[in-house]
């Protein structure tokens, strides 16, 4: 995959590229890698980019959800 900065537009498909990524490289720690992207990003002012990363957030998270359904909660 070609590194994009996530300060910059990306489409719906680069931004689950860039989640499927994150999960391949971290694993379960995508989540946190993509939550300290986006506190750097928004402590850099750059707004774009901490959208971005929390929309990461949003996805890994969601993303190890359906993988792991162990963490489902029962009732």
């Amino acid at each position: 995959m070609e590194e994009r900065n996530p300060g910059e537009h990306l489409s719906n498909a680069e931004v689950y590229e860039m989640a499927d990524t994150l999960l391949r490289r971290h694993g379960k720690d995508a989540v946190l890698v993509a939550n300290m992207q986006a506190g750097e990003r928004l402590n850099a002012g750059d707004m774009e980019g901490y959208r971005t990363w929390k929309r990461l957030v949003m996805l890994v998270d969601g993303m190890l959800g359906i993988a792991q359904p162990e963490r489902a909660c029962l009732h």
